[in-house]
């Protein structure tokens, strides 16, 4: 079995070009949000370094011809380990092929018509070789960002390697219970659970920006006896049980009261396994994380070998950071679409988040 030309010519020759004219069919990602791209690394092992939070210390009046007062340096912590390599091909088969020259000489079709054909054939596989990876980088920082943790296991990683779970290092004072589980109506998330977090951050100079919940988190607290009176009364309603909690409303109360406002995750990632795909939400439903302002982590990322080796008759482009290739064989014949990364993300601002569970379920 030997590597040949695409049989898609100079269009699979121009394939960065292709890729450029098409970047809008990509699919977003959620990730790019809160964490930004390292720096590609040439090794394949990572050191993520993590400053513990502290309440700066103000500087000393000193004498004017005395030493300054030596200060103690914040502890750090690394995290490292091997970056994986996330990938996946797709395959034309012979049987896709002559139905596709079928389709090219029916009379009738412009040549027009005939290249965009060709052109969207040969890009269907490689939007999703380009997504596929993004999508598993958000897997990974949606279920980090929410639980503190990574898994890589036979359920969200069923035909690939599987691993122990990645502990991110998130101090166990992090993980928060609520007074009550939210759950129950009568609930307290506004006068206990959020101003007991947004204390506590402050304590150590962490300001919350904003509290990341599941769409279902939030159609429960919705239902919350204190937030709809709590609103009621800020809206000047008498009702409190026939009050519409909006998000737009209840942010307008939690931002009056200088707590972080709630944004809503509602990710959902498709999974393959025996040629079906099922869909799994990787944000923790039970979980609010509540995250401080600006940048959360970093994707370390490391050179592909065939970026440094690329190999004969394959014609290569990139998305971001996925290093996407064409290529056919001949024995038997296949059109292959490959998409490639060496990618893993470090949530570098893990000791100033925290994790409130709605279910009491930290120990």
């Amino acid at each position: 079995m030997s590597k040949v030309k695409s049989i898609f010519g100079t269009y699979a020759d121009r394939l960065q070009v292709v890729i450029d004219n098409s970047l809008d069919r990509f699919a977003p990602t959620w990730f790019q949000k809160y964490f930004r791209w390292g720096i590609t690394q040439t090794t394949l092992t990572y050191v993520s370094v993590i400053g513990k939070s502290r309440v700066e210390a103000a500087a000393s009046v000193v004498d004017r011809d005395g030493p300054a007062p030596l200060r103690a340096r914040i502890g750090l912590e690394k995290l490292s380990g091997e970056i994986p390599a996330i990938s996946e091909k797709f395959k034309m088969t012979a049987s896709d092929y002559y139905d596709f020259m079928a389709l090219q000489a029916i009379t009738g079709v412009d040549e027009a018509t005939k290249k965009q054909q060709l052109l969207d054939l040969m890009f269907d596989d490689m939007k999703k070789c380009g997504d596929a990876p993004m999508k598993r980088i958000d897997f990974m920082c949606l279920e980090g960002l929410s639980t503190g943790k990574i898994t890589i296991n036979t359920t969200n990683n069923p035909d690939g390697v599987v691993a122990d779970d990645i502990d991110l290092l998130m101090p166990s004072g992090n993980k928060v219970n609520a007074g009550t589980a939210w759950s129950n109506i009568a609930a307290n998330p506004i006068t206990v659970d959020i101003p007991g977090i947004v204390s506590a951050g402050q304590a150590r100079g962490i300001t919350f920006s904003k509290m990341l919940m599941s769409r279902t988190k939030f159609m429960q607290f919705q239902l919350i006896t204190e937030v709809k009176t709590l609103l009621s009364n800020y809206l000047g309603f008498k009702q409190a049980g026939n009050i519409l909690v909006t998000l737009d409303s209840i942010n307008t109360l939690l931002a009056a009261n200088k707590y972080p406002i709630i944004e809503i995750v509602d990710e959902t990632i498709g999974i393959e396994k025996d040629g079906v795909i099922t869909t799994i939400k990787p944000w923790a439903d039970a979980n609010v994380a509540f995250i401080p302002d600006g940048q959360l982590g970093t994707i370390k990322n490391c050179i592909l070998i065939e970026q440094i080796r690329p190999v004969d008759q394959v014609k290569y482009g990139s998305f971001q950071r996925v290093l996407l290739s064409k290529w056919s064989e001949n024995d038997p014949f296949g059109e292959w679409t490959k998409g490639e990364i060496n990618a893993f993300p470090a949530l570098e601002a893990i000791d100033r988040i925290y994790l409130l569970s709605t279910t009491l379920a930290f120990s």
